[in-house]
């Protein structure tokens, strides 16, 4: 089977551990990537909308008490992203473009890496079927993934038996 790249509603990290893991056979996964539209739009969409917000100085209060009032405050990866690109960050590196980087970077890629660590396997290529189950009996039967009072249903009897 060839390597593919999974496209279609993906908005989550989720979304993205279930295709790997359902892809994975024999040891290696073949889903190698995952094309994402709509969630990255929006976040570019959303980014800019903010930062005009910001520029006219309408930022609902809320927001601005929370996470600040100028885009340099109310991005999560300025921070970073100035000192790797210095003053590029907000001219030649647009706003937006930070927003669709934090977006993959701190929703995405932490949320990977936390269902990665729940796994206790800190690769993707390591995630397997036996990373998910199923939560009804027609996805049990068209997968072959086991229903979630299925898995280890003998450890719970010994537990409970014991």
């Amino acid at each position: 089977m060839p390597e593919i790249s999974m496209a279609g509603g993906f908005v989550n990290e989720t979304q993205i551990f279930k295709s790997i893991a359902l892809s994975n056979f024999d040891g290696k996964p073949y889903v190698k990537s995952i094309t994402m539209a709509r969630s990255p739009l929006t976040a570019a969409m959303k980014s800019l909308y903010f930062c005009e917000l910001a520029e006219k100085r309408r930022l609902p209060r809320d927001f601005a008490n929370k996470y600040g009032n100028s885009p340099e405050k109310f991005f999560i990866a300025t921070e970073d992203l100035r000192a790797q690109y210095g003053d590029k960050i907000g001219t030649e590196i647009t706003w937006p473009a930070v927003g669709v980087y934090s977006y993959l970077t701190e929703r995405i890629g932490l949320g990977l890496k936390q269902l990665l660590a729940g796994t206790r396997k800190f690769k993707l290529d390591l995630i397997n079927r036996s990373d998910i189950a199923a939560l009804n009996k027609l996805a049990s039967e068209v997968t072959g993934i086991p229903m979630l009072h299925e898995i280890e249903a003998d450890l719970f009897e010994e537990i409970l038996a014991s």
